[in-house]
């Protein structure tokens, strides 16, 4: 018994010493060699370098309600758009290379919200977007990106790099076997309770203060016009897009890709 006991525990020590070694292999890589990874494993340079504009056509859901109809366009370099279709507006995110389009507007106790969004969108890493490939491989934009560690995102392995330059503060997390892009954190934002309607609304029995974590999550990866692009998404959401919570989150699916077709440029307006 002893000896089944003994070998029982030298299997474990085996194994668990194993994964600490593969750990530290992984985590051996740089950033840029990370990003190149990345840029392979999603088609290559020269198959990005053949991108135009991109328009991903599907659905998002929030809270209870019915899905809406949504699209994200972009456009080489750093025009994106998202316009989702709910049921009493459309909420539109939008840069256009020189400023961020934000609608509806936020009421002014929540302005803060709209700011971060805002900031955000300029970023250039917000959805799977051309920009995003325009962010990671422009070194005029001064961005710097450092080897973070190694987190898990929906259960597996991820590296996670941060990138700082300017006021662009963000995580962005690449699986660390496929080297998809599954996540990017952009920080987070602490609204004092004191906010008037949105305070007696909402968050009556709440803390003194409602902290907000912005991300953007991407999953479901197929290959598309020798590309490899999700077909998944969640990203985060606030009142007063939400009307049960003060933060929370809206989910994606998106049924189409369509690639260098014609975008009204009054789409990023």
């Amino acid at each position: 018994m002893k000896r089944a006991l003994a070998s029982l525990l030298a299997l474990v020590l085996l194994a668990t010493a194993s994964g600490v070694a593969l750990s530290d292999e992984t985590q051996t890589l740089t950033a840029d060699e990370i990003i190149s990874k990345h840029l392979a494993a999603i088609g290559g340079k020269e198959a990005l370098a053949k991108l135009r504009t991109r328009v991903a056509i599907g659905s998002v859901r929030k809270e209870n309600e019915a899905e809406a109809r949504m699209a994200i366009m972009s456009e080489a370099p750093n025009r994106v758009s998202a316009v989702y279709v709910f049921k009493n507006y459309d909420w539109q995110l939008s840069y256009d290379g020189k400023a961020s389009v934000f609608r509806p507007a936020f009421i002014r106790s929540t302005s803060a919200i709209e700011t971060r969004f805002r900031e955000i969108l300029a970023s250039g890493f917000m959805f799977n977007t051309i920009s995003l490939y325009s962010a990671l491989t422009d070194t005029a934009r001064g961005l710097e990106f450092q080897v973070k560690g190694i987190k898990k995102v929906r259960g597996k392995e991820a590296y996670v790099l941060g990138a700082k330059g300017g006021k662009d503060v963000v995580q962005l997390y690449f699986d660390t076997t496929t080297f998809m892009w599954v996540r990017t954190d952009y920080g987070s934002l602490t609204l004092e309770k004191d906010l008037g309607t949105f305070s007696n609304e909402f968050i009556k029995h709440a803390d003194d203060q409602i902290k907000i974590d912005f991300y953007f999550e991407t999953w479901d990866f197929r290959e598309v016009d020798g590309v490899t692009l999700p077909f998944k998404f969640e990203q985060t959401a606030t009142f007063p897009i939400l009307r049960q919570t003060v933060t929370g989150s809206i989910k994606g699916t998106i049924t189409e890709y369509r690639h260098n077709i014609d975008i009204d440029p009054k789409m990023f307006k």
